[in-house]
């Protein structure tokens, strides 16, 4: 993106958040005391099942180069990190 291109998507992006803003109105809602404890249990979820994902494709990578030193595949089992 150019200079001017990207002065305009930001200022774009500013006007259109301020026009959010000035426009808010109540919503007269009733959210269950029971959805953020919900919300919290889902987020927990994601981020610990992220670094469990992350950490077994870590190991995976780390077993590739740790192969290529010299060290016999029969030497790592199925279960080791």
């Amino acid at each position: 993106m150019t200079a001017s291109r990207t002065s305009s998507v930001a200022t774009f992006g500013c006007a259109l958040i301020l026009l959010l803003l000035i426009s808010e109105q109540p919503a007269h809602a009733y959210i269950d005391p029971g959805s953020g404890s919900l919300l919290y249990q889902a987020a927990l979820t994601v981020l610990l099942g992220a670094g469990f994902v992350f950490r077994r494709a870590f190991a995976s990578i780390g077993r590739l180069f740790r192969r290529g030193n010299g060290a016999s595949p029969e030497s790592h089992g199925p279960y080791d990190r």
